[in-house]
């Protein structure tokens, strides 16, 4: 028995600690369904992940039992859950969830939890810009066409947020105060910055042809954005190099990075995977598609 604990065992003790807490936390909760279900939790949590964890965060979750109190009386279903709290809400309180689904039946929605989460980043999109301003008021009106999109199945949340954040990035770039629209100077400096948005953000530019008059284009400067990429990936090359920890995770990104530096050759982890890799003194051979690439070591 540990110094000071009598004849109570260490498992007993924070056992005792885990039901003592409990039964303060049922305190607060004013409805009996609700008060019992804390109950069940935290014998649950007990079970789950021993005595030790279950008596350090049972005090962790109670406030979401009062929450549930407090707007339903009762446990709600993974919907109303879901905008309540929202998805990351949600991610907080992983073992109640766990909980709700294994024993009290809650069924999780994976597809509208992505959902929400995307739904609360075109949010923070839509607020990226003020919402008085000229730019504000045609983030809005984009957004409202890409939402008519999604209702008819012409696009997704997801496809909808990228184009949204590109519309957003491009505003943001002409005029932070929003005052003014994109004209072709201000196009081509994004694109100079960001060529690889260009196909996110050509729905945005056909958008303020088509409603505002104006006549842009997405044009790319392929040689500058070849030598803007070359430069990064030297950086990326010089900075993997100082690594101390070359590991294999490490070997796969160095060639992926090696090869489109110096072969401006594109490959997946999958792709590389399905390669034959060869170390030698000198270097890093790769045959691919009957070709062998020559890489160097860092």
């Amino acid at each position: 028995m540990p110094a000071g604990r009598g004849d109570v065992c260490e498992p007993c003790y924070r056992t005792r600690t885990c039901r003592k807490r409990i039964t303060i936390g049922q305190a607060g909760i004013t409805t009996k369904a609700l008060s019992e279900a804390i109950g069940e939790f935290g014998e649950w949590l007990i079970r789950t992940t021993g005595t030790h964890k279950a008596a350090l965060k049972i005090n962790h979750f109670f406030s979401f039992f009062l929450e549930l109190d407090q707007a339903w009386s009762r446990i709600p279903s993974y919907s109303e859950l879901l905008h309540h709290f929202g998805a990351e809400g949600v991610r907080r309180v992983r073992l109640p969830m766990r909980w709700l689904h294994e024993e009290q039946g809650v069924e999780l929605d994976h597809q509208a939890k992505k959902i929400d989460s995307e739904k609360r980043r075109i949010q923070a999109c839509l607020s990226s810009m003020p919402s008085a301003s000229l730019s504000g008021q045609v983030l809005q009106a984009y957004w409202l066409q890409l939402e008519t999109r999604i209702e008819v199945g012409k696009a997704s949340h997801t496809s909808a947020r990228l184009a949204l954040r590109a519309a957003s990035a491009l505003l943001f770039a002409t005029d932070q105060e929003g005052q003014r629209l994109p004209q072709q100077g201000d196009v081509d400096s994004y694109l100079q910055a960001v060529p690889g948005q260009a196909a996110s953000v050509t729905g945005f530019i056909n958008f303020l042809n088509r409603q505002y008059a104006t006549t842009l284009a997405p044009r790319v400067n392929e040689k500058r954005a070849r030598n803007r990429r070359k430069e990064k990936l030297a950086r990326t090359l010089m900075q993997m190099a100082k690594c101390a920890d070359q590991g294999e995770a490490w070997r796969e990104q160095w060639i992926i990075t090696a090869m489109e530096y110096f072969h401006y050759t594109k490959v997946s982890k999958k792709t590389l995977r399905q390669q034959a890799v060869k170390r030698e003194e000198d270097g890093i051979k790769v045959i691919m598609g009957g070709v062998t690439y020559w890489l160097p070591i860092a």
